[in-house]
């Protein structure tokens, strides 16, 4: 038997078990799941497969939203923090292989293992826009990803979720009790695909997977009942409405307050703030704190003044086989030209703008970036519950980058 065979051998006996794990999931433990997050889902059409299912990113758990609805296995596309967890990662590869993609990076090799598993007749799943949303709104979906769709062979499945960010907000902890839904929205065959261009199929897939909660909520308003609904919304929002003082926001149980000002208001049920807050909902702000930054990264600033610094942080870089290595515990700053790290003891990383071609958020305010040598590096906050938000670091390094 030759090493390719071997391998082939080994793929079909990992997929075997894949499949076992899918079916006791699917048929035990997809009534528990439905309940928490007050979910209902449409079962998938029988497809030709393989299939590559894209969906919307809107909760922690979409993974299992979106395989509620298909009996058949998929290997999904998961954040490569997944296989940093010990024993739980170990447990998740052995039940579920997930790709791992590592963000804040630009990761082919993600590509070419994607496209393995659908030419080897394996199902797979991947959220195109990658990353979950803030505000309620999808992120961009590029090119890439009817590329992909085009070459990889395999039949094309739109999926959507509806409801989710308003039942598990990104920035937010625990699940509220409302109403969430799943459908498969449209499939395209090979054929239809090879007729389409990059363009009309990356078209397809925005459309097909759109959702907006508050337009949703204009429709038919659900109530989204739960403890603490503000809590951990400085992660995602840091100027005030109200007053515009950067880094004043804090939140507690279902309130959400400016210590600057006083500015203050629920987050109500229904994802509103009150009406004197400054912003009706996480959409508003979300344009409101955009605008704010693009002016704070666009007004003269000398190159010694950063424009935020954090403290209590850990650094680490992370290698392609998942391997972290600790550089130490310190502050971080934006500058106009630079980002630097400055540990307590050891050596500073400080990487000039252009330096740094990827930067993302995983999580609530996990802080991942690379830079033009390929090195990947990731900031947590030394709290388990830290209040740190990175995406105002994220969005001024776009606007001084020019992609936004």
């Amino acid at each position: 038997m030759t090493k390719m065979d071997s391998n082939v051998k080994k793929e079909k006996a990992a997929h075997r078990r894949h499949q076992g794990v899918w079916n006791f999931f699917w048929y035990f433990t997809a009534p528990f799941f439905k309940l928490i997050y007050s979910y209902k889902c449409k079962a998938a059409p029988k497809i030709k497969g393989p299939y590559l299912v894209i969906s919307n990113h809107t909760t922690e758990l979409d993974c299992v939203l979106v395989g509620l609805s298909f009996k058949k296995q998929m290997y999904f596309v998961a954040s490569e923090h997944v296989y940093r967890k010990g024993w739980i990662s170990k447990l998740l590869r052995w039940a579920f292989e997930p790709i791992a993609k590592i963000k804040g990076s630009s990761d082919t090799l993600t590509v070419m293992k994607i496209i393995r598993k659908l030419r080897n007749g394996y199902n797979v799943c991947l959220f195109a826009e990658g990353n979950r949303s803030f505000d309620g709104r999808n992120f961009p979906v590029f090119d890439a990803t009817g590329k992909l769709a085009k070459i990889c062979g395999a039949s094309l499945v739109t999926y959507r979720i509806e409801g989710g960010y308003l039942t598990n907000p990104r920035w937010g902890f625990g699940i509220r009790r409302g109403k969430a839904y799943g459908q498969v929205v449209n499939v395209y065959s090979p054929k239809q695909l090879a007729d389409m261009s990059v363009e009309e199929i990356t078209q397809a897939v925005v459309s097909d997977i759109n959702e907006d909660a508050y337009e949703r909520q204009a429709i038919k308003a659900v109530a989204y009942k739960g403890k603490n609904r503000a809590l951990g919304i400085e992660c995602a929002y840091c100027v005030c409405p109200r007053c515009r003082t950067l880094g004043k926001i804090t939140s507690k149980g279902n309130k959400v307050m400016c210590t600057q000002c006083g500015n203050e208001s629920d987050f109500d049920v229904y994802g509103n703030f009150n009406p004197d807050f400054g912003v009706k909902n996480t959409e508003e702000w979300e344009d409101l704190q955009e605008d704010y930054l693009k002016e704070l990264a666009t007004a003269d600033r000398d190159e010694a003044t950063p424009f935020f610094t954090d403290s209590d942080l850990s650094l680490k870089t992370v290698d392609s086989d998942h391997n972290e290595k600790d550089l130490g515990s310190g502050r971080m700053a934006l500058y106009k030209n630079r980002f630097e790290f400055l540990p307590q003891s050891g050596k500073a990383v400080s990487l000039l703008i252009n330096d740094i071609p990827d930067m993302s958020v995983y999580s609530r305010n996990g802080f991942v970036f690379s830079d033009s040598a390929g090195t990947h590096y990731e900031i947590k906050a030394n709290q388990k519950k830290s209040p740190l938000n990175v995406r105002k670091y994220i969005t001024i390094w776009k606007i001084l980058r020019g992609n936004l």
